[in-house]
């Protein structure tokens, strides 16, 4: 096979890596959030008042964006019939947390299309029976009084969740810790460092269970990447080309 050939199994194999929402499910939304600080975006998890209903629940996938007009569901209700599945629902209610925009009903049409989740800046309701079903849910609030049906309401536009812009098709990571929004220009790179995050991670995990401390493990790890590194740069072969005169 061609030198190009290689090249090309190989970025289509890498596109289908920091795509799948499982990969970027068990990295995790800490080692997400390290992994856009070190490339400078220090700013990129949504504020602490956007709790999930199942901690339990670690989700991830790419941004389906709804900006309603507080309290009101109706744009909610079309985006459910709009979006596509994997999609995580994000919507900008305004943080009002009075009314809700998102209930049980919502939530279980959500989960028949296929919807990753939904982050909701605002209130929703029926707790207990989107845990049932379950469908994964972040909100700001619950409340049991009904929203309006206003007409009101934008889809697929940049909007402000939790304090961070979020534009259709970045991609979203969140989990009991909490929500990271990856700008989708960043994907490829986000994933490579966070996998390297989460590797180092665990590397220190499995030396604090063999007894040592922080700093020991921490240094276990360390030795053991510059160890992988040099093997890596050893047993690499060259690519033979050939120069047509």
């Amino acid at each position: 096979m061609s030198v190009k050939a290689n090249r090309a199994r190989a970025a289509i194999a890498d596109v289908a890596t920091h795509t799948d929402p499982q990969r970027w499910a068990n990295l995790g939304s800490a080692a997400v959030g390290d992994a856009l600080r070190s490339l400078g975006k220090a700013f990129q998890c949504m504020d602490s008042g956007l709790r999930p209903l199942s901690p339990e629940l670690a989700i991830a996938g790419p941004t389906y964006t709804v900006r309603c007009y507080p309290g009101a569901t109706w744009a909610i209700e079309r985006a459910l019939e709009q979006a596509q599945s994997g999609d995580v629902l994000v919507v900008d209610a305004g943080g009002f947390t009075d009314a809700i925009v998102m209930g049980g009903l919502m939530s279980q049409r959500a989960a028949k299309r296929g919807l990753a989740a939904a982050i909701v800046d605002g209130a929703v309701r029926d707790v207990d029976q989107i845990r049932r079903i379950p469908f994964p849910l972040y909100s700001r609030g619950i409340c049991p009084r009904a929203g309006t049906f206003a007409e009101i309401g934008e889809w697929q536009t940049i909007i402000c969740c939790g304090r961070i812009p979020v534009s259709p098709g970045d991609w979203i990571v969140a989990d009991g810790s909490g929500i990271v929004v990856v700008p989708s220009e960043m994907q490829s790179a986000v994933f490579a460092a966070a996998t390297e995050i989460h590797q180092k991670e665990q590397s220190i995990a499995r030396s604090l269970r063999n007894g040592k401390n922080l700093a020991e493990s921490a240094l276990a790890s360390a030795g053991n990447r510059n160890g992988q590194a040099k093997r890596s740069r050893a047993t690499r072969r060259p690519v033979h080309r050939t120069i047509q005169q």
